[in-house]
């Protein structure tokens, strides 16, 4: 979901309220030397944010869905799909900071 350019939106929600969801979110590295991402979102910012990842996560899909062939299969897991729509999601939240 492109979000329109000066738009307070990102992957359609409020920046202001992705902010507040992100702010529970947490990392720490995985024996095998990963991150795990942990959340414990309180369900008043939840929804915002599960929302937002979810959209990404449809956008990454669609695109995905240009790139399979008989040969290579589908480009990413389900769990790829998922991590990089949160890595997504981080950097348009920050894009809108910094601007």
């Amino acid at each position: 979901m492109a979000d329109d350019e000066g738009s307070d939106l990102v992957a359609g929600e409020r920046r202001a309220d992705l902010v507040r969801a992100l702010s529970y979110v947490s990392t720490e590295e995985a024996p095998d030397g990963g991150f795990i991402v942990n959340g414990d979102l309180p369900p008043d910012v939840a929804p915002v944010f599960v929302r937002a990842i979810m959209r990404i996560e449809a956008e990454l899909l669609l695109n995905d869905a240009e790139l399979v062939t008989i040969d290579q299969g589908e480009p990413r897991t389900p769990e790829e799909r998922r991590t990089d729509a949160l890595i997504a999601l981080l950097l348009r939240v920050d894009d809108r900071l910094v601007r």
